[in-house]
């Protein structure tokens, strides 16, 4: 009998140290540093608990436009609301930023309606997909007692994100969950980026820090743009393979590696959110070229670009860069050229020689 309740209790310490573990896991995760005093657009990956379909993400991350949700996955914009997504899928969801206290959080939503057997942890782990811990759900609403939570209330739900530039650069922030058995350079190379960036922005300064199944920040590279300063859309961010739309819904911009980095935009043909019509996006002194389209002349391509809008006019700018690119010599002729240079030294050798021999 003292035997079993020896390994009753061993198996208790262990079992406790275990829970123990496990919450000091959730109550320790690192936040997403933002001292940036501005708000900017960022993406989280979500990943599908069960089957579910594009709108009911959509509500579920309060995602105004539907638009927006197709553009983050660069999805057709043909694609229905109600297109199925499988469990275990991952999709990328747009959220606003802001910086608070060097934290950067959503703004704006999500928010979450407690339903009847929820719990914080249930909340924060599956419906949200571990996108957010439960302590950090419970001290966003002011939450002493995280069993204590009431049917029916709202819950702001504080997604990480940030806005900061990485080394000089305007980056795209993305909410990435670790997957179990992952490394710091494996989701470098997944996404583009390096080893120490990562482990910088995120405070790591070992492998053991790199906790599975909690967000890391991932800054994805952006595309450059012409965006102006003063425009209400600066500074327009949009990662590889998205497409964003701006000015009111007028104009669709969209980044891809393959165009030099460069964002393309060009007119929507969306009925505008707050104007009756969309503004002119005609480029001035390029004799009847709009927002989009390029004309080239020789080596000299000129394209017109968007670089941003106010409260009546879409701003639109000249961008002028060359087409031709300058071939480098082939291989074989790298070789024929070094056989020509032996053969001439050769020559030159004999000369020289012959030339002793004379004198």
């Amino acid at each position: 009998m003292r035997k079993r309740n020896m390994r009753f209790s061993k198996l208790f310490v262990i079992t406790l140290g275990l829970l123990l573990a496990l919450t000091l896991d959730q109550c320790t995760a690192q936040e997403f540093r933002c001292s940036s005093p501005s708000s900017c657009r960022a993406l989280v990956g979500y990943i599908t608990v069960n089957n579910t379909n594009l709108g009911a993400i959509q509500s579920l991350f309060n995602v105004t436009s539907f638009q927006s949700l197709l553009g983050a996955n660069d999805l057709p914009l043909s694609t229905p609301r109600n297109s199925t997504i499988a469990a275990r899928q991952l999709i990328r969801v747009p959220i606003n930023c802001v910086c608070y206290n060097g934290t950067g959080t959503s703004s704006g939503g999500p928010t979450y309606t407690i339903q009847p057997g929820d719990g914080l942890y249930h909340i924060a782990a599956e419906v949200f997909s571990q996108l957010v811990l439960f302590p950090q759900i419970a001290a966003a609403n002011n939450i002493s007692n995280p069993d204590l939570i009431v049917v029916g209330d709202t819950l702001q739900i504080p997604l990480p994100c940030s806005c900061d530039d990485v080394d000089g650069q305007k980056v795209v922030h993305y909410a990435h969950v670790v997957e179990p058995n992952s490394t710091l350079p494996e989701i470098a190379q997944e996404f583009g980026t390096d080893e120490a960036t990562l482990a910088r922005i995120n405070g790591i300064t070992a492998q053991n820090q790199l906790k599975a199944e909690q967000p890391i920040d991932v800054p994805l590279k952006a595309c450059n743009s012409s965006v102006r300063s003063d425009s209400l859309d600066f500074p327009l961010l949009a990662a590889n393979g998205t497409y964003v739309f701006t000015a009111n819904g007028c104009v669709r911009c969209t980044c891809e590696a393959a165009n030099n980095w460069t964002l393309h935009c060009e007119p929507s043909q969306n009925r505008p959110s707050r104007w009756e019509r969309c503004p002119s996006m005609q480029c001035e002194g390029s004799q009847g070229l709009s927002l989009g389209n390029v004309t080239t002349s020789g080596c000299s391509r000129t394209t017109c670009s968007y670089a941003g809008f106010n409260n009546s006019i879409i701003f639109t700018t000249l961008v002028q860069d060359s087409s031709c690119t300058t071939s480098t010599p082939s291989n074989d002729a790298s070789r024929i050229n070094l056989k020509w240079d032996i053969v001439i030294i050769s020559v030159l050798l004999c000369l020289h020689l012959v030339m002793l021999e004379t004198i």
